[in-house]
């Protein structure tokens, strides 16, 4: 036993060499080309050990593994080595997709270091290399909808391509049945292994955090979600941490996926990549994790966010169903710089913008810039009142829902407004009902809730049209309460304790 221990020493040492050497060959414009990054040696070895310990192999002879995205083979080849570790009179049959010729070569070299070690050890190891398209292999089957493969895994170990693709590429043509909106390239991976996986077999993926949450992932998520389950969650404090130094501007989760039904979640959060194996887990009931029809993937990672997610299931309804409904503003001021004019006149209307808020209120501040011609009308909405909530924030703002009300009466002499497309806009049956979900918008315990659904600094409506949200009554009786301008200067701790006075919750 020593002495193999002492052999796969010397096994990785020469892998992560030629890694490392394929790693220095490629600069990041070529890296994003081709939509790989390299998985560091401690994510590979931690996202081996969570797949083994959710795996059921104590009774298999043979142990099929598949890595789908193989580039120099560092995620299937940790698998093997901790897999010989538990059980070492199994063997291990590797499947490893690949066709970028510079991994390839890496691949080929890394695969067949692991065969001598393994003959020379007394190890059943073998490997198959397909220099091919993995999305494309089996393109028949996949049009048919039949989902019959020949393979079938035990174990799938993915570190895939982060690729966005035109609607019309053979891909997303492959693989229409999880299209929905502009498709990412990791996403056919994941539900193309998800139907390679036998009963019970058990994958692992590290991906954007998109999927979770993004209305383009939602057939993605339908289709994974009627295969099976996610088991486990891994989040990280630091989105540029995971992938080091090549400064992969992504928020990653490692995703660990059965095809069983499983009705709880374990979630980690991670401070950094040097410190996985010491980090705790919490335990979720599945109906707190996954919300809706669209089901979106909450990430719960503490007691307070956990708190949160039961008080959101205390809401009776949707943001949607209360009467309410978020839009995007309408123009894009960049792509229409000819209609925008600096001095108000009889053929333009004021264009709102983010930079337009005062405290909770609504103000025309800029110099220039700040009217819109009339030409276009599809880029004109009716002047009534609004909540404003700014698009975009920064990792380090306190807050990703912004709010202004927008009081119409102040611009009475206004039929039309537009507004920048940076903003987003909240429309409602009754002025009443409007006033009562400013106030559920801007306390602290729904921005809180709100980003248990995205990391993303960007306010999505579609996200904010299907969350939970109080009943059109309550808002209404709210909102009869206060009047417009005090809303307008109303602090942060008022509107706090006027939700939770009215809701339940606790900050």
């Amino acid at each position: 036993m020593l002495k193999m221990r002492i052999d796969v020493e010397d096994l990785k040492l020469k892998i992560s060499e030629s890694t490392e050497k394929f790693f220095r060959q490629l600069s990041r414009k070529e890296q994003k080309k081709i939509g790989q990054f390299t998985t560091p040696i401690q994510v590979a070895e931690y996202m081996a050990e969570r797949l083994i310990d959710n795996a059921d192999l104590a009774k298999n002879k043979t142990v099929k593994l598949l890595d789908p995205g193989a580039g120099t083979g560092i995620l299937g080849l940790t698998v093997v080595e901790k897999l010989f570790s538990r059980y070492p009179d199994s063997s291990i049959e590797l499947v490893a997709y690949e066709n970028e010729p510079i991994a390839l070569k890496v691949l080929e070299a890394n695969l067949e270091l692991t065969r001598t070690w393994a003959v020379e050890t007394g190890l059943g190891f073998s490997y198959k290399i397909r220099e091919c398209n993995y999305i494309l292999e089996d393109e028949g089957i996949l049009e048919d909808s039949a989902f019959t493969f020949e393979s079938s895994y035990d174990l799938v170990i993915a570190n895939p391509p982060y690729k966005k693709l035109s609607k019309d590429s053979l891909e997303a043509d492959v693989m229409s049945f999880v299209v929905h909106g502009a498709p990412n390239l990791y996403g056919f991976f994941w539900a193309k292994s998800a139907i390679e996986l036998r009963p019970n077999g058990t994958s692992v993926f590290i991906v954007p955090r998109s999927w979770m949450s993004g209305a383009y992932f939602e057939q993605l998520r339908a289709f994974v979600f009627a295969q099976g389950s996610v088991v486990e969650l891994h989040a990280f404090d630091n989105r540029n941490n995971v992938f080091g130094n090549t400064k992969v501007l992504q928020e990653l989760v490692i995703v660990i996926f059965k095809k069983q039904v499983a009705d709880s979640v374990k979630i980690w959060f991670h401070d950094d990549i040097m410190s996985l194996n010491e980090s705790k887990p919490i335990l979720i009931p599945r109906d707190l994790v996954v919300i809706g029809k669209e089901q979106r993937v909450y990430l719960i990672t503490n007691e307070h966010q956990l708190a949160l997610a039961k008080w959101a299931g205390t809401l009776p309804s949707t943001f949607l169903d209360s009467g309410l409904k978020m839009k995007t503003g309408l123009t894009v001021c960049f792509k229409n710089r000819n209609l925008v004019e600096d001095v108000p006149s009889e053929n333009n209307v004021p264009i709102f913008y983010a930079d337009d808020f005062d405290c909770h209120g609504i103000s025309l501040k800029r110099e220039c810039g700040q009217y819109l011609s009339k030409k276009r009308t599809g880029l004109l909405q009716d002047n009534v009142d609004y909540i404003f909530v700014k698009r975009f924030s920064t990792k380090e703002e306190s807050r990703r829902i912004q709010t202004a009300y927008y009081d119409a009466g102040r611009f009475s002499t206004e039929k039309q407004i537009s507004t920048d497309n940076k903003l987003n806009f909240v429309v409602a049956k009754s002025s009443d009902l409007l006033k009562g979900a400013f106030l559920v918008l801007s306390s602290t315990i729904f921005d809180e809730y709100y980003r248990l659904l995205s990391g993303n600094t960007q306010v999505n409506s579609t996200e904010i049209n299907s969350m939970k949200f109080p009943d059109a009554s309550s808002l209404v009786r709210l909102g009869k309460k206060y009047t417009i301008s005090e809303l307008e200067q109303m602090k942060q701790k008022k509107i706090d304790r006027i939700i939770l006075t009215n809701f339940g919750g606790e900050l």
